[in-house]
Parts: structure tokens; C-alpha cells; sequence
């Protein structure tokens, strides 16, 4: 929990709480897009959600976080253009994202290091999609 002694303590506690919401509403989302609804509507919600965690880590400098964030937003800004489709592979792999993100999150609150060699499996994943 953050110090009074140190206001932005208080404010990371508040991101990496943000980031739990954010990561709900990731997973609902690529949920539903796995179910076959993968509307305008949906899809940017998803996005919205990787580009807020890319954001506040960005504010922290939590450079692992904000690069993977960065390849999940390049893939999910190619399906919100078109130019990529919710196919079953390209949901499992965003799924799979997911996890690795919330990873990624959890690694950064905690002060660890998170599995640099599943992540870096995932970004190319996610690399290849794109």
C-alpha cells in the first residue's frame, strides 16, 4: 500500500488497480470475440483497454510492459481497421496475449521479473498475426 511519505506511491497503486479493471474488460471482450462477436464495438473496447495499460505503464516507465501493450495494440489496430479478422487462431493468440499482459502487469506491481521467454513467444505471435 503506498507510503504518505511518498505521493506517487498512491498513484501507481491506483494505476495497477486501473490495470485490473482494464484487464476485465480485455478479457470480456476477446471473450465475446471468441464467441463470434467481434463487432466494431467490441474490438475497439479491447484496444481501448491494451492502450490504457500501454499508457500508465508508460507514465512509470515499465518498458516491458509498454513494449508488448505496443505489438497487442498493433495487432488489435489491424483488426479494428480490417486488415485483420477475428479468425479462431487469431483469438486464441490474442487470448494468450492476455494472459502474458496481465503477467506482465502483476510482475510490474509486484516489483519482478515476469517470464521473459513466454512473452517474447507471444510478441512474435502477435508479430506474425500482424
Amino acid at each position: 500500500m503506498a507510503s504518505l511519505d511518498d505521493p506517487l506511491a498512491a498513484i501507481r497503486d491506483t494505476f495497477f488497480q486501473e490495470c485490473e479493471e482494464q484487464l476485465a474488460e480485455l478479457e470480456a471482450g476477446l471473450t465475446a470475440m471468441a464467441e463470434g462477436e467481434a463487432d466494431d464495438e467490441t474490438v475497439n473496447a479491447v484496444f481501448r483497454a491494451v492502450h490504457s495499460i500501454k499508457g500508465g505503464a508508460g507514465a512509470f516507465k515499465l518498458q516491458a510492459l509498454i513494449h508488448f501493450a505496443h505489438v497487442f495494440e498493433t495487432a488489435l489496430d489491424l483488426m479494428r481497421a480490417g486488415a485483420l479478422a477475428a479468425t479462431p487462431e487469431a483469438t486464441r493468440v490474442l487470448l494468450r496475449a492476455a494472459d502474458a499482459l496481465a503477467d506482465l502487469v502483476r510482475a510490474a506491481r509486484d516489483g519482478v521479473e515476469a517470464g521473459a521467454a513466454l512473452v517474447a513467444a507471444l510478441a512474435a505471435d502477435l508479430g506474425r498475426l500482424a
